[in-house]
């Protein structure tokens, strides 16, 4: 192989690198202005800085899921699981929350009633020009 060959084989992979990388971290989808206002309001009626720099941090899925579809699933589920008065949408690992674009966030969540915490699965529809929830719908998962 040639000094020049190997130059050039160098050069593709460099080409390529960022490609690669790029191709590996999936692109979330962006808010509507809407969204992102409702978003940056909740978050700065936070009381803490802490929480603020914590909530600010956030994937877009998880900010979607707690300040904008939360507040719409615990009438639905109080509907599905009597006595019902705390929810959880997705978990600490980012595979229970998809932002599929920015009308609708699919995952996994928590509910608690009267007879402990049961898990659901969950569709929440989303309007990027109201920046709320339009729809929630929550199939409960059932126990083992």
């Amino acid at each position: 192989m040639t000094d020049a060959m190997r130059m050039l084989g160098a050069a593709i992979v460099l080409a390529l690198t960022p490609l690669a990388s790029q191709a590996a971290t999936p692109v979330e989808p962006t808010l509507s202005a809407a969204q992102n206002k409702v978003v940056s309001m909740s978050i700065a009626k936070l009381k803490l800085p802490e929480e603020r720099q914590l909530a600010s941090g956030w994937s877009n899925a998880k900010k979607v899921a707690e300040v904008i579809c939360r507040p719409a699933a615990l009438p639905v589920l109080k509907a599905k699981a009597p006595g019902a008065d705390r929810v959880f949408l997705g978990t600490d690992d980012p595979a229970t929350l998809t932002l599929v674009s920015n009308q609708i966030l699919i995952g996994s969540g928590q509910v608690r009633d009267g007879s402990g915490w049961t898990e659901f699965s969950f569709t929440c529809q989303l309007d990027p020009k109201t920046g709320k929830a339009s729809a929630f719908k929550a199939s409960m998962t059932p126990a083992a």
